[in-house]
């Protein structure tokens, strides 16, 4: 039996000692709540004012005028249910993996406004913070996906394993 067999772990063998923090159940508490929470964050003015958000949502010209209202009411719950399980721990790997797959969609879209030379709003975290496309936006969210990517390899949660599965 392998050592990552004997200790629990879920995810891959991590040989080098410097390596193993990032299986510990403390670094995928951390991660869940800082990808979780930041969801959660940038979802409550998404959910309060949906006409903004469409009219942000409009700005990156992807989708047909007719899905963007749609869009602007579907997406904050799309992100803020799997955000809310991450932090309370039901179903992190499956939750993680949307987030992750929500991110890459971010980032694409982001390099895609880039390419256009469109000066807009990210939209991420409105009204609070007006951040504009650009490389930053881009490089948050491939942090926060990496810490995603360790909930996904590494899943943990303090909950009881009944709960775990909801």
């Amino acid at each position: 039996m392998s050592r990552g067999a004997q200790a629990g772990g879920a995810g891959p063998h991590l040989a080098p000692s410097r390596w193993r923090w990032l299986a510990s159940p403390i670094t995928g508490a951390v991660c869940r709540l800082l990808v979780g929470g930041s969801f959660i964050y940038a979802d409550f003015p998404k959910l309060l004012k949906p006409y903004e958000f469409a009219r942000l949502i409009y700005g990156y010209r992807i989708l047909h005028h007719d899905m963007i209202n749609l869009a602007s009411i579907t997406l904050p719950w799309v992100e803020l249910v799997p955000g809310a399980f991450l932090v309370i721990g039901i179903m992190v790997r499956s939750a993680a993996l949307l987030l992750a797959g929500l991110l890459a969609a971010f980032v694409g879209a982001a390099a895609l406004v880039m390419m256009r030379g469109l000066t807009i709003s990210c939209g991420c975290f409105f009204p609070l913070f007006t951040d504009r496309v650009g490389w930053a936006m881009i490089l948050r969210n491939l942090v926060l996906m990496l810490l995603a990517l360790q909930v996904i390899i590494w899943p943990s949660t303090f909950l009881p394993k009944r709960w775990r599965r909801l």
